[in-house]
């Protein structure tokens, strides 16, 4: 892996428009945008096939991971709420689908692989890598600044039509037309559109449509419980029969119509799944490495910091997003850095500190897209200190032509 140098396409703003990538200039490090093309990250393609393979070993463990913890009923390691512990085991034990979710992988530049986390329930960052990065990949070509035949990992839109074409047919048995509503939040109290959140639901509604759905986009604020009929309606007054929504379990379960979750099992169908909480939550860490020690593509992870003594480790809020409540001790105990944030009181896991490779200045964290239990590609988001945070930017990456 390696982290190239390249000159901006002249005209990179409006060619991101064209594929619905609007948050580009989303303040990152420095006060630089989000979206960076003034680099690239080149791999080998024995190290794309070196990341895919973990990629499918990390998910058929995280199954593994599901299947115990719901047999075992240990959903209060998670925080579950005692009243809706019945939704996330029936969920499971009906197997509800899943369309996809996000490793986030250190990688040494080596063969070393490893999670640091399972974005399983909302990733983010989908339209910039399934769309935004390939484009940029076309577009390089096309001007000769990469050679004809350069290729990047990254199958992400075709496997996602393919996904929601086999939930709407083999698991709900839907026919083409079927409405499937795909909501996300509109605003975080200011009356300002989440842009990022809109942008990504929109993109997903182009798959979702390519699937055979009639797509129909909504805001979380706009979903209501009906007494009378005993189900979810939308804004205008539409039942709730399917929804993708970019909004997470673990906030669902504390709102107010939480309750109402349980109750309309039978009449609304969620993607993600209500098993995701177990997936999206950090304690999934220790339970992997519980159930799987010394694994190649696990670093240890606990619920207290004793048994990594004499070791760097990274201390993270079992819920936390986009680094917030980070913090990084050296093997001394002491702190190196920190990451302030509204995460921390559901607790904390405490997990081994990952080797990166090295790029001087640099920390290259590689999210690694799983679609249904494929691996579907990868995107690259960097920062110049060791926490990953809000301020990362997305670098397009691809794969070196081999003579």
């Amino acid at each position: 892996m390696r982290r190239i140098p390249q000159t901006p396409r002249p005209a990179w703003r409006e060619r991101c428009d064209e594929v619905g990538f609007s948050f580009y200039d989303l303040e990152s490090e420095g006060g630089r945008p989000y979206w960076n093309e003034t680099a690239a990250y080149a791999f080998t393609l024995p190290e794309i096939e070196l990341l895919e393979s973990a990629t499918k070993e990390l998910f058929d463990r995280c199954m593994d991971a599901v299947e115990h913890i719901v047999r075992q009923g240990r959903f209060d390691e998670f925080g579950i709420p005692g009243r809706y512990h019945e939704l996330v085991r029936a969920s499971w034990d009906d197997d509800d689908p899943t369309v996809y979710g996000r490793f986030d992988l250190a990688y040494d530049g080596g063969s070393g692989v490893k999670l640091l986390e399972f974005n399983a329930d909302t990733p983010t960052s989908l339209v910039e890598s399934a769309a935004a990065q390939w484009q940029w990949l076309d577009d390089l070509k096309a001007a000769g600044q990469l050679p004809a035949g350069t290729d990047q990992f990254n199958g992400l839109h075709e496997l996602l039509i393919e996904q929601w074409e086999h939930v709407r047919q083999a698991r709900w048995g839907l026919a083409p037309g079927a409405l499937l509503h795909l909501a996300s939040l509109h605003d975080s109290g200011d009356g300002a559109l989440i842009v990022e959140d809109f942008d990504t639901v929109a993109y997903m509604a182009e798959t979702v449509k390519a699937a055979g759905f009639e797509p129909k986009l909504v805001f979380m604020e706009d979903l209501r419980w009906d007494v009378d009929s005993q189900r979810f309606l939308d804004g205008d007054d539409v039942p709730v029969k399917q929804i993708f929504k970019l909004y997470p379990w673990e906030w669902m379960i504390t709102e107010q119509f939480g309750g109402f979750l349980t109750v309309s099992r039978g009449t609304t169908q969620w993607v993600e799944p209500a098993w995701k909480l177990l997936l999206s939550n950090k304690q999934l860490l220790v339970v992997l490495w519980e159930l799987f020690p010394d694994h190649p593509n696990l670093l240890p992870a606990f619920t207290t910091p004793d048994a990594l003594a004499g070791r760097s480790y990274v201390s993270k809020p079992r819920l936390g997003r986009e680094g917030a409540n980070v913090t990084v001790f050296g093997a001394d105990g002491a702190v190196e850095a920190s990451a302030t944030g509204a995460y921390g009181d559901e607790g904390f896991v405490h997990q081994e500190r990952a080797a990166f490779a090295d790029l001087p200045g640099k920390t290259a964290v590689i999210g690694s897209w799983i679609v249904g239990e494929t691996p579907a590609g990868i995107d690259m988001r960097e920062t110049s200190g060791p926490i990953t945070g809000d301020l990362a930017e997305f670098v397009p990456h691809y794969i070196e032509e081999t003579s």
